[in-house]
């Protein structure tokens, strides 16, 4: 530790003496006995101290520390400080770079892929509206199928009402069915068994009887 003494009488600090010393805000120290009552003998300042043991404040025991330690301490600080400034300039000057290009590549190909995505993105929207213009297309036409059979129908219904009120009138008969019912009223009454006739006597019948 350094040694110091009093700044009014230079009795110092020794084994021998067990006076309190007292250091004060200004930088100057007193033992007891030279206390300041209100300001310091050196420069006249206020004077405000603090009692200089083993009690003493961090901040204020480096100024009792010795030099030699002091010096040292300050040089491994120094040292620290000397060590991480050179790793952060190989880091500056060795790694970042090869970190850039790597991230330039990367922020590249990134690039293209957008570049596809895009691409790929415009190619889907144009099928998009294709499809929807195709299914658009289809749902007229189907609307158009279901309206056209309902029109077919009424007209086949139509038709079929015709026709079903033709086929119920009485039929007009025609010479053939007249000729027909004629014989088969003639053979009838003429004679019961035209079947013993022979075949002149039918034919001569059938020619007598056709209008």
């Amino acid at each position: 530790m350094f040694i110091f003494f009093c700044n009014k009488c230079f009795w110092s600090k020794t084994a021998e003496n067990s006076s309190k010393f007292y250091f004060s805000n200004c930088g100057h120290v007193f033992c007891q006995s030279c206390t300041p009552t209100g300001l310091c003998h050196i420069c006249k300042a206020p004077y405000v101290a603090r009692t200089i043991d083993a009690n003493m404040t961090k901040s204020m025991a480096v100024y009792f520390e010795s030099t030699v330690n002091a010096f040292r301490r300050f040089q491994k600080i120094v040292q620290f400080q000397i060590m991480q400034d050179s790793l952060n300039a190989h880091y500056y000057v060795n790694c970042l770079p090869l970190q850039i290009k790597a991230a330039q590549k990367k922020l590249k190909g990134m690039l293209r892929i957008d570049a596809h995505l895009d691409e790929k993105l415009a190619h889907e929207t144009t099928r998009i509206e294709k499809l929807k213009a195709y299914l658009a297309y289809n749902k007229r036409s189907l609307h158009e199928r279901h309206q056209r059979p309902t029109r077919g129908r009424s007209a086949t219904s139509s038709a079929y009402s015709r026709v079903s009120s033709q086929n119920s009138r009485p039929e007009t008969p025609t010479i053939s069915t007249l000729s027909d019912v004629t014989m088969s009223s003639a053979n009838c009454t003429k004679s019961t068994n035209l079947s013993d006739q022979s075949d002149s006597f039918l034919d001569h019948v059938r020619n007598d009887f056709t209008i």
